[in-house]
C-alpha cells in the first residue's frame, strides 16, 4: 500500500486492506494452503469450524470484515499449519498468539460504518459477476444461505425448552478495546430507515442461539423466539423488504426521541445482556463468558477479568450481580472498580440463574432459574437463597421484577401476574392475543405487563385485571426483546430484523422512527435509571447507546479530542517528569502501578505514572550505574547495578537493597534482564561477556557466555523464557538456548555498528533491534532472519526499542530526540514523530495496559504519552 503518510491514517478501508495483507502473508507462511484445504481442514478439525470458501475469498481480498467469530476461526485453521504446510494442533480459543489477532479484528471493527460490509460485500458480488476463476468463488445462492452459519464454534444447538449454552471459553485477559467516539462519521449521520439483517451464525433452524434473559426479568425456559428453518438451498433474498404497515402515528411520530451516541465494540460473541448502574455513569454487558463495563460518557469501556455471564443486575449500592460461566447456578457480586468478586459467591441455585432483579431498598435480590423457581437472596450475609415459588407446571414464570412499592411480581406466559410476597394473585387478565408470548416484561411500577410474539406483535396491557390492552404491530418476525422507560410511558421493542422500535404506552402508537443501526437481531435493552441514555444489544456482537434527544452533551470536548486522536493513533503528551540528570533506562512495574528511571547522577527515581508523585526520595548512590534497571516478573524486586560490579535486588518502594549479587565481570555492568519466571537474571558488561544469575539464593547458574567482541549492551529473554538473545557494540545479536547457553545457536548480522537494544514481541515470535545505524530491524525468533527490510526514518542512532504489549506497535528512540512508532510486521509508520525532548532519547518503555509510552531523555525529562486504549 505504500508509505502510510501519503496514505489516510486511521480509515476502515485501510485497515481492511492492511488485515487482509497481513492474512495472507500468514498464509503463504504456514505454506500456502488452497481455501479448498483450509475449509477441509476446517471440517475435519472436530471444532466446528466452518469456512465457506466464499467468506475466505472476501477476507483474503479485503472484500468485508466477517464477524470475529469467523475471523479468528480462519486465523486459527491458518495456524494449525506448520510452516511446511503440514497439519498442526488447531489452537484453542485462549491461545496466546490469537490475543493480537482479536486485537486487529476489534480496532478495526471499531472504525467500521454499520452496514458497509453488506454494501460493500454486494458491490464485490456485482464486480465478479460476469464470472469468476482460480480461488476467488462466486458464491451460488446455496452458499450465500449458507453462509451466516459460518464459523458456528462457539455455538451449539439449543432446542426449545433446554437450558442455553454456558461456558465458552475464555478468549482474552487484561484487554481494554476501543470505540468510536460520538461526532464521528456514524450511524447518527445515516437515514434511520429498516434494514434487512444479515443473518448471524448459528441463527437459522434448531441452532438458534438462546437469547438472554433482561437483567430486571426473565423469559420462559423454551420460550426463545426463532426463525424459521431455511431451506437447505435458498434463494437470493434480493432486495430488502418493505416494513409493514404500521398504525398512524401521533404528532410526535417524526421526532426521534432518543438520539445515537456510541456504537460499543469489543465482544467477540452475541451480546445477551444489558445493565445500567444506579448512577446512570456506567453500563454492563454479558457476552459469551465476558462482562464489559462501558463509560456512558466517553463510550470506552474495559473488560472484567472476572469470567462471567448473562443475567446481569446492578444493587442500588453499585456492586454488579452476575452469573459464573462455568457455573451459571451460582451469583458472584462483583466490584465495578476492580472487576473481580466482592464477597463469597451466592450459592444454593439448582439450576442456571436465568434472571435477577433487586429490591429497590437494597439488600435483597431476587433470582429466576431455568426451570421457573423464583428464589429470595439476602446479599447482605449471603446466606441459601430461599423458594418464594417453584417452576414447572403448564404455566411456568417468565418474568420477575420488584416493583416501586415493594411488591414482588412474577408474570407467567399466560399472562398471570403473581405478587409473591403477598401470597396471591395479583392479575389475571382477559385474553389479550392468542398463543403464548416469547418474551415478557413488566413495568417498573408494576402496573403493565408487554407480551412480545413471533408473528411481531406486542401486547401491552394492565397488570391487574388485563384492562386496556393495546396491539402494536411492527415488521414481521418475532419480538425478541422488551423494555419499559423507568415512568413507564415508552415501551422499546426489539425484533429479529436487527431494529428497535418505541412505542406511547398509553396510545399503542410509534413515537419516532426505528432505531436501525444494528445488523442482527436485538437480543437485549435497557434504559437507564432515569431515562436519558437507552441501550441495546445484539447478536452482531455490538451495543448501542443511545441520549434522549434535546439532552445536553455531557462529553466534554477535550475528553472527545483524546478518543478521536486515540483512533487515529496520534498520540497525546502529558505534563512531563523532570529529573536532576540526564535519564538513561525506564521501566513500569508489572502491574504499572510504578514507573522507575536511573540517571546519570547515579540515582533510581521511581514514579507514579499516574499522579508523577515520587515514591520517596531518589535512591542517590553516586556508584550507582545509569545503563542496568529491571523490574523482576512479580514486581517485587527493581534490579540496579554499581561500579563495583555489583547488582543490588530492591524493594521497588522504599529502594531499600534485600540482596546483592557480586557479580564476576571485568568492567562496568551495561544491561540487566529477568527471564519471565523470575528464575534467572542476565547481566551484560562492558568485558564482553554474560552471566546467569539465580536471584532468590544469589548464586550464579553457570560460567560466563562469551561470544561478543565487545561490550554487551543488549539483553532479552523470548515470552516463554526459551530464548536469550544479547547484542553487542560489536553490532552482532546472538541467539541462546538458556538451557545450554554456552554457545549460540545462530548469529544475525546486519547492523553497521552497535545495537544498543533488543526486544521480543509479546507473542515471542518476532525480534526488534536498536542500531547504531539509525536503522531499526525486525527479526524472525524462529531462524533470526530479517523480516522485511530495515526500518528507517530516525537521523542518527538509535538507541532504544519497546513493542506495546498487544504487539500491534513498535516504539524506537534515539540521538536525533524523537520517537517513531510503527506496525512491526509491515514496517509502516504510525503517526508522526513525537518530540519532546531537547536533547536524546535514551530508553522508552509502554506501560502493561498499553495506555501510555513513557520516554527518558538525556535533558532528564520523563515525557508521558497517551496512546490508548483508555
Amino acid at each position: 500500500m505504500g508509505d502510510t503518510e501519503s496514505q489516510p491514517r486511521g480509515t476502515f478501508e485501510e485497515g481492511l486492506a492492511a488485515l487482509a495483507g497481513d492474512l495472507t502473508r500468514l498464509r503463504i507462511e504456514r505454506g500456502r494452503p488452497s481455501y479448498r484445504d483450509l475449509e477441509a481442514r476446517a471440517a475435519g478439525s472436530l471444532t466446528g469450524i466452518r469456512l465457506p470458501v466464499a467468506t475466505q475469498s472476501d477476507v483474503f481480498n479485503g472484500k468485508r470484515l466477517v464477524r470475529s467469530d469467523t475471523f479468528m476461526a480462519l486465523v486459527r485453521i491458518l495456524l494449525s499449519y506448520d510452516e511446511y504446510g503440514r497439519p498442526a494442533a488447531v489452537p484453542s480459543h485462549a491461545a496466546p498468539e490469537l490475543a493480537v489477532w482479536r486485537r486487529r479484528w476489534q480496532e478495526l471493527a471499531a472504525l467500521q460504518p454499520p452496514g458497509h460490509s453488506r454494501a460493500r460485500a454486494a458491490r464485490g458480488a456485482q464486480a465478479t459477476s460476469a464470472g469468476a476463476s482460480g480461488e476467488a468463488v462466486r458464491r451460488s445462492p446455496g452458499e450465500r444461505a449458507a453462509e451466516p452459519r459460518e464459523a458456528t464454534e462457539r455455538r451449539a444447538p439449543a432446542a426449545a425448552g433446554e437450558a442455553p449454552v454456558y461456558g465458552v471459553p475464555a478468549w482474552i485477559a487484561g484487554l481494554d478495546g476501543f470505540h468510536a467516539p460520538a461526532g464521528s462519521a456514524g450511524p447518527a449521520e445515516r437515514a434511520r430507515t429498516p434494514r434487512h439483517p444479515e443473518p448471524a451464525a448459528g441463527e437459522t433452524g434448531a441452532a438458534a442461539a438462546a437469547p438472554a434473559p433482561d437483567p430486571a426479568f426473565s423469559r420462559a425456559p423454551g420460550a426463545n423466539p426463532a426463525v424459521d428453518p431455511a431451506p437447505t438451498s435458498a434463494p437470493d433474498p434480493g432486495p430488502a423488504p418493505r416494513p409493514a404497515p404500521t398504525p398512524p402515528a401521533d404528532p410526535r411520530a417524526g421526532r426521534a426521541p432518543y438520539a445515537y451516541r456510541h456504537r460499543l465494540v469489543g465482544h467477540l460473541a452475541p451480546v445477551r445482556d444489558l445493565a445500567f448502574s444506579p448512577d446512570g455513569r456506567l453500563l454492563a454487558s454479558a457476552g459469551g463468558d465476558t462482562v464489559q463495563l462501558w463509560d456512558t460518557t466517553t463510550g470506552l469501556g474495559t473488560i472484567t477479568p472476572f469470567t462471567a455471564t448473562h443475567p446481569l443486575a446492578f444493587t442500588p449500592e453499585g456492586r454488579l450481580l452476575t452469573a459464573d460461566a462455568r457455573d451459571p447456578s451460582v451469583l458472584h457480586r462483583i466490584d465495578p472498580a476492580t472487576g473481580r468478586p466482592d464477597g463469597p459467591p451466592l450459592t444454593g441455585h439448582a439450576s442456571p440463574v436465568t434472571g435477577i432483579t433487586c429490591a429497590p431498598t437494597g439488600g435483597m435480590a431476587a433470582t429466576l432459574e431455568l426451570g421457573g423457581t423464583v428464589r429470595l437472596c439476602d446479599l447482605s450475609v449471603g446466606r441459601l437463597p430461599v423458594v418464594v415459588t417453584h417452576g414447572g407446571g403448564t404455566d411456568p414464570i417468565g418474568a420477575v421484577a420488584f416493583a416501586r412499592d415493594g411488591r414482588l411480581l412474577a408474570a407467567a406466559r399466560s399472562s398471570r401476574v403473581w405478587d409473591l410476597l403477598g401470597g396471591g394473585l395479583a392479575g389475571l387478565p382477559r385474553t389479550v392475543s392468542a398463543g403464548n408470548p416469547d418474551v415478557i416484561a413488566l413495568s417498573p411500577d408494576g402496573l403493565l405487563l408487554a407480551l412480545g410474539y413471533r408473528d411481531g406483535r406486542t401486547s401491552v396491557c394492565e397488570a391487574a385485571g388485563g384492562r386496556g390492552a393495546l396491539t402494536l404491530r411492527g415488521r414481521a418476525g418475532p419480538v425478541c426483546a422488551l423494555a419499559f422507560s423507568p415512568d413507564g410511558r415508552l415501551l422499546a421493542t426489539g425484533s429479529d430484523d436487527a431494529t428497535v422500535r418505541l412505542w406511547d404506552t398509553a396510545t399503542g402508537l410509534p413515537v419516532g422512527p426505528p432505531l436501525s443501526e444494528h445488523r442482527g437481531r436485538v437480543e437485549h435493552i435497557a434504559f437507564s435509571p432515569t431515562g436519558r441514555l437507552l441501550a441495546t444489544a445484539s447478536c452482531d456482537e455490538t451495543v448501542m447507546l443511545y441520549e434522549r434527544s434535546g439532552t445536553p452533551r455531557t462529553t466534554p470536548l477535550a475528553a472527545r479530542a483524546l478518543a478521536v486522536s486515540l483512533r487515529e493513533r496520534q498520540p497525546v503528551r502529558l505534563s512531563p517528569v523532570q529529573a536532576e540528570a540526564a535519564l538513561f533506562r525506564v521501566a513500569f512495574s508489572p502491574d504499572g502501578h510504578l514507573v522507575a528511571a536511573t540517571s546519570s547522577a547515579g540515582s533510581v527515581h521511581v514514579w507514579d505514572p499516574v499522579t508523577r508523585r515520587p515514591l520517596g526520595p531518589p535512591v542517590a548512590e553516586l556508584a550507582t550505574l545509569p545503563w542496568c534497571l529491571a523490574f523482576s516478573p512479580d514486581g517485587t524486586v527493581l534490579a540496579t547495578a554499581s561500579a563495583n560490579r555489583t547488582v543490588y535486588l530492591r524493594d521497588p518502594v522504599t529502594g531499600t537493597s534485600v540482596r546483592e549479587l557480586p557479580t564476576g565481570h571485568r568492567g562496568p555492568l551495561k544491561r540487566l534482564a529477568f527471564s519471565p519466571d523470575g528464575q534467572l537474571l542476565a547481566t551484560g558488561g562492558t568485558d564482553g561477556t554474560v552471566e546467569l544469575w539465580n536471584p532468590t539464593p544469589g548464586t550464579r547458574v553457570r560460567e560466563p557466555l562469551g561470544g561478543h567482541t565487545n561490550e554487551v549492551v543488549g539483553l532479552a529473554f523470548a515470552p516463554d523464557g526459551r530464548r536469550l538473545v544479547t547484542s553487542g557494540a560489536d553490532g552482532q545479536v546472538l541467539w541462546r538456548d538458556p538451557g545450554r547457553p554456552l554457545l549460540p545457536d545462530h548469529v544475525s548480522l546486519g547492523h553497521r555498528g552497535a545495537v544498543w537494544s533488543a526486544v521480543f514481541s509479546p507473542d515471542g515470535t518476532l525480534l526488534a533491534t536498536a542500531g547504531g545505524d539509525a536503522t531499526v530491524r525486525v527479526w524472525d525468533s524462529d531462524g533470526g532472519l530479517p523480516v522485511g527490510k530495515p526500518l528507517t526514518g530516525h537521523r542518527s542512532a538509535v538507541y532504544d526499542v519497546a513493542f506495546s504489549p498487544d504487539g500491534q506497535l513498535l516504539a524506537s528512540a534515539g540521538e536525533d530526540g524523537v520517537v517513531l512508532l510503527w506496525h512491526p510486521t509491515t514496517g509502516r509508520r504510525v503517526g508522526e514523530p513525537l518530540s519532546g525532548h531537547a536533547e536524546a532519547v535514551n530508553a522508552v518503555a509502554f506501560s502493561p495496559d498499553g495506555s501510555l509510552l513513557v520516554t527518558a531523555g538525556r535533558d532528564g525529562t520523563l515525557n508521558r504519552w497517551v496512546v490508548g486504549p483508555l
